[in-house]
């Protein structure tokens, strides 16, 4: 045996140990998630990129328009924290919105997280439909990262 093999702790080596793909560069992870569809794209699927693209893009826009909430953290309620979790996977939309919601100096105020306002209406119509499609376009573009990572292992073609 040699010593490149991976044992079990029983000795005996395992089925598979060296045809490991190698790991995913986190970078490309990063962009994956902080512009949506340019993991596809650096990786060759332009199609894709652009579907998944327009796809995100679409439902956030929708739900900005429809006077949509993005989550920000709460004290004292600790649900916030995983809706916020879920809005963040908008990546750089969800950054720019913040932004657009609370200026510069929202951002950088001393009551950071607790201090900042998702934007969004309470009273319109559509914002709890709003606050749906934002929290769905984040979720669907952290699913994006992960299929980029499935592709970049060769788990996915």
């Amino acid at each position: 045996m040699t010593p490149s093999k991976a044992l079990r702790d029983d000795g005996r080596s395992r089925p598979g140990a060296e045809d490991r793909p190698p790991p995913v560069a986190k970078p490309l992870l990063f962009v994956a998630w902080l512009v949506p569809g340019l993991g596809h794209w650096l990786l060759g699927k332009r199609l894709r990129a652009l579907v998944f693209a327009a796809v995100i893009l679409a439902a956030f826009t929708t739900g900005i328009l429809l006077d949509g909430e993005l989550a920000v953290p709460q004290q004292n309620s600790p649900l916030t924290w995983f809706f916020t979790f879920g809005c963040l996977g908008n990546g750089a939309l969800y950054l720019i919105r913040l932004l657009w919601a609370n200026g510069i100096d929202g951002l950088f105020s001393s009551a950071f997280p607790y201090g900042l306002s998702g934007g969004g209406d309470p009273v319109a119509a559509g914002f709890f439909y709003g606050k749906a499609f934002l929290y769905t376009s984040g979720l669907m573009n952290l699913l994006v990262v992960l299929d980029v990572h499935d592709i970049a292992r060769g788990d996915k073609s």
